[in-house]
Order: structure tokens, then sequence, then C-alpha cells
């Protein structure tokens, strides 16, 4: 067996032993100080005086992947350029954040079938 599946068996072996209440407490730990690290939104602010005020919006191009070794996935979101992009993904290599197998990406050949 490689590493990270070594390391993928022990995890589920120990989040196996958890109680319902222990597994709620382990993920508050786990995700301690990064509630609002993703959107930075989560709190309803009104504007003063009743003026309205127009909605703002970004737009972005998210990439999911899903780890060769563990087989988790992950996405990952950018707002640059298409052509830039495809140069940088095609080239590039990524770690997976759920048991550390680092490796170069390729687009899903089902995906790609589809498309």
């Amino acid at each position: 067996m490689t590493e990270g599946v070594n390391r993928l068996e022990v995890y589920k072996k120990f989040l196996s032993t958890m109680s319902k209440e222990e597994y709620k407490d382990y993920i508050k730990t786990k995700y301690y100080g990064m509630e609002d690290t993703v959107t930075e939104s989560t709190r309803i602010t009104a504007v003063g005086g009743g003026k309205r005020e127009d909605h703002f919006y970004t737009w972005e191009r998210i990439y999911h992947f899903s780890c060769g070794n563990c087989k988790n996935w992950w996405s990952y979101a950018t707002e640059e350029e298409r052509e830039i992009q495809i140069h940088n993904m095609k080239s590039r290599k990524m770690t997976c954040p759920h048991c550390g197998h680092y490796t170069k990406i390729q687009p899903n050949p089902k995906f790609m079938e589809k498309s």
C-alpha cells in the first residue's frame, strides 16, 4: 500500500470510533477560525437611511479535482483570463489537500468526451 492509502485507512478508522457528538466537536476544532475564509459574507448588514445600493458581482472559473491517490475531491477557483488558465493548468502540479499526494494535473477524459 502507498503511504497516502495507509493514512486514509488510519483516518477512516479514527473517524469510525467517534460518536456523533465527538465528530461534531472534531469538525469544529478542525475548521476553527476558517468560518469566513471562503466567502467572507456570513453577516447581513443593512445600509443606513434606507438607501438601496446596487448588487455587485464578480466571476471566476472553477476547476474541480479528484485525487488519483485517495479519490477525494476539491475545487480551485480563479479569475485569470482563459488563455493564461489553460497554459498554467496544463503545465502545473498540485498537492491533494486531503492526503498530500503531489503530481501533475490533467483533464478528466470522461469529462472531455462530454464536451
